[in-house]
């Protein structure tokens, strides 16, 4: 049963932090361990959809979360002169009226606080870099850097794209001829991104910060190979990123010689390339850096790869560690968070801590979220495609997204999107508040209709 488990988390992101957050909840013991020494503010901003705002209603997160996010209303993309290429405002319907919450744009380390709020300090291990793992048919076994090991009956792999829970797997599977060869390759990133969140800013100077709704507002070089988008936040913050694509001017290997540059010096050294470029707001980019401490800018490698192999013995991925997406599509953040509510809701009902039961959790977990994080990817490939490809087909191509799909081909999606409403299983339902309803996950068979406290199994 449940009780008898104990988790180990690879990883203190945004999977991480969620699964630690939905294990609290459920009542089952658990360790997260992550590589750095301390949680850094990094990153820009996410965009969390109607699905996951649910998740955090139930986890008695809400109110926090309206605090620091903002409505997405849509985004607006440009040429570098300025003049606007298309502009997508949704479905065409309000979302809140029909689907029951707005998508909510948030930065990225004020996720992480919330997060941190529902994880008791005691279950995070900082300066834990794991270097192996080991598993047998009763228990797996982490070893970190620091000559520290630890047991437990399952491990979590939520530790991003360059998994080192997935990289130990995989070379677990490979031994026995039993990883498949397109797992195999390497993953070299696609894009250069920096990125950042400002200090508060002038609502004078930046009117567009006194509006309720945060659009995405995203500028296509045309004489320079960058993209820059700009997110007005919570607080008078501004997020932003500036991409460089790469996919077609270097070879894989000069793309994996990029990558060890990527310290904070690489960070300021591509601001400094990139700060002359004009902001959609007025005056230039660079005066959005520099209203960001320096320590807070990073630059991120991006791309993009479906992993199809996520479990083998007593360790599953999670998150970007088995479906890593560029972030244009906005979906990452999530998948991660919806795999995780997949995750802990088939433990929760788990009969035993035996290898048999662990693999018909993975099986359903893996049955669950593989088709929707694989349509995701390849979501996110396409948006990136239509933010950063230039010429003649491209053109055409943004043209045709913006100008000639109908609005409601966009609600056709955003229904199937929603046609399955994915909830905490073992926690009281958020009520549906939207005209469309899609159809709920079955409560826990632990939950005895009507009581909020599950029976032992």
């Amino acid at each position: 049963m449940a009780s008898k488990l104990h988790i180990l988390i690879s990883g203190a992101g945004i999977a991480g932090l969620m699964t630690g957050a939905l294990l609290e909840k459920a009542g089952i013991s658990y360790e997260i361990f992550e590589k750095a020494k301390e949680v850094r503010p990094l990153g820009s901003t996410m965009t969390l959809s109607n699905l996951s705002v649910v998740i955090f209603k139930q986890l008695g997160l809400y109110q926090g979360l309206l605090a620091i996010s903002k409505p997405n209303r849509g985004i607006h993309l440009k040429k570098q002169s300025m003049n606007p290429i298309g502009s997508f405002l949704g479905p065409g319907v309000d979302p809140e009226e029909r689907y029951g919450d707005h998508t909510v744009v948030v930065a990225r380390p004020d996720v992480v606080q919330l997060l941190m709020t529902s994880v008791p300090a005691r279950r995070i291990h900082y300066n834990k870099r794991i270097l192996s793992t080991s598993q047998d048919e009763d228990k797996v076994v982490i070893n970190c850097a620091d000559n520290t090991s630890y047991e437990g009956s399952i491990l979590i792999g939520a530790d991003g794209a360059y998994s080192s829970v997935r990289q130990n797997m995989y070379k677990d599977l490979e031994k026995v001829g039993k990883l498949p060869k397109e797992d195999a390759k390497p993953l070299g990133y696609d894009f250069d991104c920096v990125v950042g969140v400002s200090t508060p800013m002038d609502d004078e100077k930046y009117p567009v910060f006194k509006d309720q709704f945060c659009d995405f507002e995203i500028v296509l070089g045309t004489n320079v190979p960058y993209t820059w988008w700009s997110m007005p936040l919570s607080d008078n913050r501004m997020g932003w990123m500036v991409t460089q694509d790469f996919r077609h001017e270097v070879t894989g290997e000069e793309r994996n010689f990029r990558f060890s540059e990527w310290g904070p010096d690489a960070a300021l050294e591509m601001c400094n390339k990139v700060k002359d470029l004009p902001s959609p707001y007025g005056g230039v980019i660079g005066d959005i850096f520099d209203q960001t401490p320096k320590e807070r800018i990073s630059k991120v490698m991006l791309e993009d790869k479906y992993f199809s192999t996520w479990y083998h013995g007593r360790t599953v991925l999670l998150g970007d560690a088995c479906h890593k997406m560029l972030p244009f599509g906005g979906q990452g953040a999530n998948m991660a968070i919806l795999g995780a509510v997949q995750l802990v809701n088939l433990l929760f009902d788990i009969y035993a801590n035996t290898q048999e039961e662990i693999t018909e959790v993975f099986q359903r977990y893996f049955a669950a979220r593989s088709g929707p994080g694989k349509a995701a990817v390849s979501a996110s490939n396409s948006t990136g495609y239509l933010m950063h490809k230039k010429g003649m087909l491209a053109d055409f191509l943004r043209y045709a997204f913006f100008h000639w799909v109908p609005s409601w081909v966009m609600r056709m999606a955003a229904d199937k999107y929603n046609a399955h409403q994915l909830q905490i299983s073992f926690l009281p339902y958020a009520e549906q508040r939207g005209t469309f309803r899609g159809k709920l996950n079955p409560l826990s068979r632990r939950m005895v209709p009507g009581s909020t406290i599950p029976k032992a199994l």
